[in-house]
């Protein structure tokens, strides 16, 4: 059994249908995978599997969250070894331990190409940095995320796939609860 953490993008989100932890932790449930736990956040889950891999994952749950639930959505799945090294991989500890809130992990499906990396990082108009390892992004905020341009549309549109953003704090969250499986949910 493999340990694993499953993003959804954009659950419960205003103007989107509503699903409950038990919904999501009953299919999860369903679907024959074990120690289901919800994360910090809607649609962060913990889960053991068989050895399936990160994309068979994703493909499962997005085709049983709509076929079940009704719910069309993308899940970005990591292993809990991958989660603990891009814990590790952040390219901004400094700014983490000053303002966690402020940066973001971009989670995408691929690694990100260079070519369009080097293209977001040209859109940037304000203070964001933002640097891909492996298939996250991390982005920091200096000056607040509500009024900066650097938004996932911009990202998104820019590197042509569709992505899902946490804060440090929930990425670190998250890492505490794979650390920790007792650790209750923030």
């Amino acid at each position: 059994m493999s340990l694993h953490i499953a993003l959804l993008r954009g659950v419960n989100a205003a103007g989107g249908r509503l699903i409950s932890a038990d919904e999501l932790t009953g299919l999860v449930t369903d679907l024959g995978f074990t120690d289901v736990r919800m994360g910090p956040k809607p649609g962060d889950l913990i889960f053991n599997s068989g050895e399936r891999t990160g994309a068979e994952l994703q493909t499962q749950l997005e085709t049983e969250l709509l076929t079940r639930l009704g719910l069309r959505t993308d899940v970005y799945v990591r292993t809990a070894e991958a989660w603990r090294a891009l814990v590790v991989a952040n390219p901004f500890p400094d700014f983490a331990a000053a303002d966690p809130g402020w940066l973001m992990t971009l989670f995408c499906k691929d690694t990100p190409d260079k070519k369009a990396m080097g293209a977001l990082r040209a859109a940037i108009r304000g203070t964001e940095q933002a640097r891909a390892e492996s298939r996250q992004i991390y982005a920091i905020y200096p000056d607040g995320v509500g009024g900066s341009k650097l938004t996932n549309g911009l990202v998104e549109k820019t590197l042509g796939t569709r992505i899902t953003g946490r804060t440090w704090t929930a990425v670190l969250a998250l890492n505490a609860m794979i650390e920790d499986p007792s650790a209750d949910e923030a």
